[in-house]
């Protein structure tokens, strides 16, 4: 996407090398950037000799877990078979003075703290004094996302400076944590979209039907009556089977009877029939759920025997009918309107999450399901709005697929953060850099080994 070379060009630095896995994105990325940069190389390993020398470093990896072959080990050759020791091979050449490198936000307890240990000792192995956004609870400054520079975007993500010598007493710049923002600032108007816009952002009639459904719900449910905190498991609605100090797997089949209320044909049925007609969540093989798990099921039964009474049978029986993940609400809107069309909305395998309109959940490369909704607006996030949540101008080129576009825009960088990162960490800091940077992104598996893809975390998993 080339949102580090973006931010750092607003700064008057000269983009040098930049290196994209990804063939589609390498030629969108060349499209961008025409006249500033020569040649988007591909795979880094292949092409780290076409390197030239350089003052900055900036750099997205994946988590991957390191080798922990133990003290038979050095720290750099932990890293041996990531993309990360990649970076760490860039640097060992060319000893650039600055490094920018950013993850997602719990990479700092990623494999219990390891990965980042590993990093931050692999670079101060080189000589490079290392500071990170550790949680504020870690002593840290705090991890950083649009939102806390106006953007309406939730983002939070690690990210890691480190300069040869010492760094600056404040290298990050001072996030505003109580920003009021609105995604009504990026939202575009529904009459002003292209038919390709129309026909990517329209909602399906399932989607729709759904979201009148749950609305349904909360119309009938008492407006003095508060909404539950934690998720809505619709399957819990007098649901019997045990959960406490027993699971279904656990129990015999008279017990799993008895559970199966309303279904027909369960005298006939055998024990693992009868199991799957249970909540997916219920069907796990384990003779206890964890306590997380017992504490939803517990608050979901004690607050749907509450208010059984105000939900029609009607509408119990057509919430059976949707798939299971649309049986599930999130609503983090307490105290506001009980309207879900006046809020952001995303689809997920969790439920449908109904949040504030302050701003969207994360981009990241998800499916086109869960692209979020602007339910004022009654559709799918724009490509468009999809850019400038993320910091980049609207006339910024994206892949011609739908899905691919916003599988870019989940794995870039957030341009103003970067930006503010590096105007704090490097030009208040040393106003005599000889402007040049290297961009190094590689986020993507394509083109490595069987071996290396079984070691790999994908991103999203860390």
């Amino acid at each position: 996407m080339g949102g580090f070379h973006r931010a750092l060009s607003r700064l008057g630095f000269e983009c040098v090398f930049a290196s994209e896995i990804d063939p589609t994105l390498r030629e969108v990325y060349t499209r961008n950037f025409e006249g500033s940069i020569e040649y988007v190389y591909g795979d880094i390993r292949e092409n780290k000799d076409n390197i030239p020398s350089h003052d900055i470093l900036c750099a997205g990896f994946p988590c991957q877990p390191f080798s922990k072959s133990g003290s038979r080990q050095g720290v750099l050759d932990q890293t041996r078979g990531t993309l990360f020791h990649e970076i760490i091979d860039v640097l060992k050449r060319h000893k650039p003075q600055y490094v920018l490198l950013e993850n997602v936000g719990n990479f700092e307890r990623h494999d219990e703290g390891e990965t980042w240990k590993i990093v931050r000792e692999s670079l101060e192995k080189l000589g490079y004094t290392v500071l990170g956004t550790e949680h504020i609870s870690s002593g840290g400054p705090g991890l950083l996302s649009p939102h806390h520079f106006g953007y309406p975007h939730s983002r939070e993500r690690f990210f890691i400076v480190a300069k040869l010598g010492g760094l600056p007493k404040r290298p990050f710049p001072t996030p505003d944590r109580h920003h009021k923002t609105s995604l009504a600032s990026i939202a575009q108007d529904n009459e002003e979209l292209s038919e390709r816009d129309r026909a990517e952002t329209t909602l399906s009639e399932g989607h729709r039907r759904c979201i009148e459904h749950w609305n349904r719900f909360l119309e009938y449910i008492p407006q003095d009556a508060a909404l539950p905190s934690f998720p809505i498991w619709g399957d819990e609605l007098d649901a019997t089977y045990p959960f406490e100090n027993s699971t279904p797997f656990k129990s015999n089949s008279q017990t799993l009877r008895k559970s199966l209320n309303g279904h027909v044909g369960k005298a006939t049925m055998t024990r693992e029939e009868m199991l799957k007609l249970l909540p997916s969540y219920a069907q796990t093989k384990v003779i206890h759920f964890p306590k997380w798990k017992i504490d939803f099921i517990r608050q979901n039964r004690e607050w749907f025997k509450k208010h059984r009474e105000h939900l029609p049978q009607e509408w119990i029986n057509q919430l059976r009918d949707f798939p299971a993940s649309l049986r599930k609400l999130e609503w983090n809107c307490q105290g506001e309107p009980r309207d879900i069309w006046e809020y952001v909305l995303q689809f997920r395998p969790s439920g449908l999450r109904v949040k504030r309109y302050t701003s969207s959940p994360a981009l990241v490369a998800m499916t086109t399901t869960q692209i979020p909704i602007l339910g004022p607006k009654r559709r799918f996030l724009t490509r468009v709005e999809g850019l400038l949540l993320q910091g980049f101008p609207r006339t910024h080129l994206l892949p011609e697929s739908h899905e691919a576009a916003f599988r870019a825009l989940g794995n870039a960088v957030h341009v103003d953060v970067v930006e503010r990162i590096a105007r704090t960490f490097i030009l208040e800091e040393d106003q005599n850099l000889d402007i040049a940077a290297t961009e190094y992104k590689q986020v993507s598996f394509d083109g490595l080994d069987d071996e290396e893809i079984a070691s790999a975390a994908s991103p999203t998993h860390c």
